[in-house]
Parts: structure tokens; C-alpha cells; sequence
């Protein structure tokens, strides 16, 4: 499995081209925080608080969210949002090393997301901010392979959908499909 800044790097996108997609398209951008951990990796992944009218209500995600115009790059988005969801300056304790491809949630096809990964280069213990319930790490090594599947409650009614459990977590949509994408290009043991 990569697990060393150099090796996940030249799997990556560089972070530069991360705007080339998003001329007159929303945009948003999310942080794939990774941290070394018993000779593997761990994502930090948090718990979204349940609101009326958010359509990831109580989901699992990244850190993340909408691009304003005034965050500049998307990747300052990104930055952003991680500040803000789980009180965690990157800058100060971990090295941005490129975006997967970007990609539209499921329920929003006209958004595109853009997946920053980072590794951290510190020790780096989040906590959650006003949107998040809570955050978490999670051993990519304990995310079963890609056959499991989750029923879970949409605005359409409930779907079966590809999902990883994690103790009593259901990850699912787009972070399940980041997830996916990065763990295939890590070369993580599944």
C-alpha cells in the first residue's frame, strides 16, 4: 500500500489543476485527510449534523463544502471547511499532495466536487465545529471490500446503494465513492 507522501502524490492530480473544470459551474471541494497509523493509513471522516433542508443531513463525509468567491482557489475552500467543520488548521500540520478527480453528488448533478488529499505531517486530533456531530479517524485497512451494500433513506425513498460499514456507520454517495477511487489508487490491501 502507498503510504508516503511522494508515493500518494504520484497517484494524484496536482492541485493546480483543480480549477480548470469549473468555469461557470458550482463548485465545491472537500479535504481527504489522511495520517499514518500502525504501518497503514487513516481517513478522518466526520458525522454531519441533522438539519431541515440539507440534503447530507446526518451523513458521513469530508470535511468540506461550497466554494465562495472569496476562498480564492478551491483548494482555499477546502482549507477553509476543514477550519470550520473540524477545527483543524492544515497549514500548521499537514502537506496538501493533490485532488482525485472531481465529481458530482448524486443528488446535485450540476455541482462539481473537487477531493483535495493531504497527509498529515503532524499529530492532528479534529473536533467537531457547529456542522459536524463528530470526527473520527478511520483505518482505511478496516473498510471492507466494495461488494457491501447499505439500504438507507434518500429524498426519493429508500435505495440500496454501495456502501462500507464501519462499526455502526454507513458510508455511502460520494464519500463512498471517493473512498473507493482513493483506496484503488493507494493500492490498499482490500
Amino acid at each position: 500500500m502507498r503510504t508516503t507522501a511522494e508515493a500518494i502524490r504520484r497517484v494524484l492530480l496536482p492541485p493546480t489543476l483543480a480549477e480548470a473544470e469549473f468555469e461557470g459551474k458550482s463548485a465545491s471541494a472537500v479535504m481527504v485527510l489522511l495520517r499514518p497509523a500502525g504501518g497503514g493509513l487513516e481517513v478522518l471522516l466526520g458525522k454531519r449534523v441533522r438539519r431541515t433542508g440539507d440534503p447530507w443531513s446526518g451523513h458521513i463525509s469530508f470535511p468540506g463544502g461550497h466554494h465562495h468567491k472569496e476562498d480564492g482557489p478551491l483548494l482555499e475552500t477546502a482549507l477553509r471547511e476543514t477550519r470550520e467543520e473540524v477545527s483543524l488548521d492544515l497549514r500548521a500540520g499537514a502537506e496538501v499532495l493533490g485532488h482525485l478527480s472531481p465529481r458530482s453528488p448524486g443528488n446535485d448533478p450540476a455541482m462539481l466536487v473537487v477531493p483535495f488529499v493531504s497527509l498529515a505531517t503532524a499529530p492532528l486530533e479534529p473536533r467537531p465545529g457547529p456542522e459536524m456531530e463528530a470526527a473520527f479517524w478511520v483505518p482505511l485497512a478496516d473498510l471492507p471490500p466494495s461488494s457491501g451494500t447499505a439500504t438507507v433513506q434518500t429524498r426519493v425513498g429508500e435505495l440500496r446503494v454501495p456502501a462500507f460499514r464501519w462499526r455502526d456507520l454507513v458510508v455511502w454517495g460520494l464519500t463512498y465513492r471517493i473512498l473507493e477511487e482513493l483506496l484503488v489508487l493507494l493500492d490498499a490491501p482490500r
